[in-house]
């Protein structure tokens, strides 16, 4: 067999785990503290899965969250913002493990 005769090598795309799906699906629907508040039990893994899709994924989405506020924030002050605050900080290696902490509010009828 010559070397010319080889195929492609196909990628496969590694289905998500039930656990990520359950936990992206709950993370979108449900307030986490309301999960906490019925149930007794809620196994680390678990938790830790329904915390990790609470958060927003991508930068505009997690700006966009940072910079809530009351009063608008003009264009010439978007400096200031928490959002690059953060960056900053992280460009500096003033942080080596970033965590992002956030509330999420729902209103509830």
């Amino acid at each position: 067999m010559s070397s010319t005769n080889k195929r492609p090598r196909l990628s496969r795309k590694v289905p998500d785990q039930l656990l990520d799906i359950t936990a992206r699906i709950v993370a979108e629907n449900i307030p986490f503290q309301r999960i906490e508040e019925r149930y007794d039990r809620i196994p680390e893994p678990v938790q830790r899965r329904i915390i990790y899709w609470s958060f927003p994924r991508d930068e505009r989405e997690i700006l966009m969250y940072s910079s809530l506020s009351k009063s608008q924030t003009p264009i010439h002050h978007q400096h200031n913002l928490s959002f690059y605050k953060g960056l900053k900080l992280l460009e500096y290696g003033t942080v080596e493990s970033v965590l992002q902490v956030s509330a999420k509010c729902t209103f509830v009828r």
